[in-house]
């Protein structure tokens, strides 16, 4: 996430955006939850944000690194993991990050409503294979559907929204077996579908958002649990580097 691709409007991608994420408990419990058997030993997060999901995912790591390339964010990630001797922080893109840590050196990375925000994301996945150890993880969430794809999207810097197939493609190309990839959040369709897609909303509600998060997640949670959904508003996927 770098501040060229979010067009003209990086202060609403680096406000309402991160406004609304910080309410989504639930939403990230679910999250981690899925993601939590393959967080392990040396943690990367790419597109850290405030920290928010951070905080979340650092119980699971003995080391982690938080990349963000909006020098917005280092403050709020400093003043979160600045005393924590094992988190590090990088101002600066998933390449340059390479280029300092080199390759077969990090046991995961985590993207949370991030790659769709990277132009060239099939670039960004080859980087992270290299950096990855042999049995390392990719963990990664994503807006799904692209009949979903609304201004908002536009506004908030959203190159595509994902399918199944695509995604699974991009993770094997790019040298990592599949371990899980599912939909997610099917209720989250006709919400978003009538909202921001039919009905052209541009901007975000935090208060909506919490609400949805705590009447609405724990529900389709549930559910998916049980049945799993043949689509959702977002998708999730773990890929394993082979080797």
């Amino acid at each position: 996430m770098t501040d060229d691709t979010l067009g003209d409007h990086p202060h609403l991608y680096e406000g309402r955006e991160l406004e609304a994420a910080s309410n989504l408990v639930n939403y990230y419990r679910w999250i981690t939850d899925l993601f939590s058997p393959y967080l392990k030993g040396s943690g990367t997060e790419i597109g850290a944000g405030v920290g928010t999901y951070s905080a979340y995912l650092r119980p699971f790591f003995s080391s982690m690194d938080l990349v963000e390339p909006s020098p917005r964010q280092l403050p709020d990630l400093t003043a979160k993991f600045g005393d924590d001797p094992d988190v590090r922080l990088f101002s600066e893109t998933i390449e340059a990050y390479r280029a300092k840590v080199g390759d077969a050196s990090r046991d995961c990375f985590c993207l949370v409503n991030v790659l769709e925000h990277i132009e060239n994301d099939v670039a960004a996945l080859d980087d992270m294979t290299a950096m990855l150890k042999p049995g390392g993880h990719v963990c990664v969430f994503v807006p799904a559907l692209p009949m979903l794809y609304s201004k908002l999207d536009e506004i908030l810097g959203h190159f595509r929204r994902y399918t199944k197939p695509e995604l699974d493609g991009k993770f094997e190309n790019a040298g990592l077996e599949i371990v899980k990839t599912a939909y997610m959040d099917v209720l989250g369709v006709p919400a978003w579908g009538l909202i921001n897609t039919l009905l052209g909303s541009k901007t975000l509600n935090p208060k909506m958002a919490a609400i949805y998060d705590a009447a609405c997640v724990p529900v389709t949670r549930a559910v998916e649990s049980v049945v799993p959904v043949p689509f959702g508003k977002s998708l999730l996927i773990v890929g394993k580097k082979r080797g």
